[in-house]
């Protein structure tokens, strides 16, 4: 397997144990968090899954989205997860198909520098932090499920 095949199956992976994770947390439980400083569970979701849409502006156009372009996405009530999901899935398509079409040989020529933190990662890099970011914040739904003393599915499967 090539570095962009193993990228992209990371992606989706991540995003699939993600998914799985958050679609076992009861609606209910959508404003939910840990503590006053905490992002609640559908804060969390919400974050992960427009995600895609700012790195792909970043990657894309080297900036990040303006709050008006985020308004639409960030301004909506918090209704159920499914809700999320599916609102997201249009993002997360458009990011998967750009990293599909990038040559393997920019992973390691173009430099990604993010607009609101003085980072400079090379493309490929860039892309396995994408993955970690969304891996790390499934550990968090996980644990918030634990607090909560609700089933956590297998993502190992």
């Amino acid at each position: 397997m090539d570095a962009k095949s193993l990228i992209l199956l990371d992606l989706k992976e991540t995003r699939r144990r993600f998914i799985k994770a958050a679609s076992c947390i009861p609606d209910r439980f959508i404003h939910w968090q840990p503590d006053a400083a905490a992002l609640s569970v559908g804060q969390m979701v919400r974050h992960v899954l427009e995600h895609d849409y700012y790195w792909y502006m970043i990657l894309t156009e080297q900036r990040l989205p303006t709050e008006e372009e985020m308004a639409p996405m960030q301004d909506r009530p918090y209704t159920s997860m499914q809700d999320e999901v599916e609102r997201s899935e249009v993002h997360h398509a458009r990011f998967l198909s750009y990293v599909e079409s990038l040559d393997v040989r920019t992973f390691e020529t173009v430099l990604i520098r993010w607009p609101h933190r003085p980072i400079e990662r090379c493309l490929g890099d860039a892309l396995e932090r994408k993955s970690y970011h969304d891996a790390v914040h499934t550990g968090q739904l996980l644990q918030y499920m634990r607090m909560l003393q609700i089933s956590r599915p297998d993502i190992w499967d």
